[in-house]
């Protein structure tokens, strides 16, 4: 029963009544400001926006595992502060000028997005602790593993159907991730 109650609020706190804040077609329904600066249109967006994601993670993996090990800098929070804070800066100036368009920020904005943004900063956080002390191909079979587990964890926790090729995939990088462990090791012993 107390689970159940639990449950129906947590639900509740998820919920929003009004819009949701991720629907596409609402997004391109709404006013855009006047002085919009339209970008190209290019054809295979998703395609764009995951080699951009994967250049952007790959370039921070690699520039804070040279600055927090090959400096030897101890202050892993405060460069991932200073990141956060150029991050805001470019998007709100990317917004203001019109490049980009945002959510007004509102109470309940922020009330839906906290819980997300404090579980963000623990991740960054961890992910900063052990950049400086885990080589960066251990990070990588993390990252992976984490992966797999985020997706069964969608499936449990929001009832979402992958397809079998998400799946073979999902437990191809499983077992590429083992061989990596068992290479390491082998590496390590010889």
């Amino acid at each position: 029963m107390r689970r159940e109650i639990g449950n129906r609020s947590l639900m509740r706190s998820f919920s929003v009544d009004d819009v949701d804040l991720e629907d596409v077609e609402a997004s391109k329904d709404r006013d855009r400001p006047s002085h919009f600066l339209r970008l190209p249109n290019i054809q295979n967006q998703s395609l764009l926006s995951g080699l951009a994601y994967c250049i952007a993670s790959c370039s921070m993996i690699l520039v804070n595992k040279f600055v927090l090990s090959g400096y030897g800098f101890n202050a892993g929070i405060f460069l991932m502060l200073y990141q956060n804070i150029v991050s805001v800066t470019i998007v709100s100036t990317l917004s203001l000028s019109g490049v980009i368009s945002t959510e007004p920020l509102t109470w309940k904005l922020i009330k839906v997005w906290l819980p997300v943004n404090i579980i963000f900063v623990g991740m960054l956080i961890t992910s900063m602790f052990s950049l400086k002390y885990i080589n960066v191909a251990m990070l990588t079979i993390l990252k992976n593993v984490a992966n797999v587990l985020t997706a069964s964890g969608e499936t449990y926790f929001f009832k979402k159907q992958h397809d079998r090729q998400v799946w073979i995939s999902l437990m191809l990088m499983v077992c590429h991730e083992f061989m990596n462990v068992w290479a390491g090791f082998e590496c390590l012993r010889g």
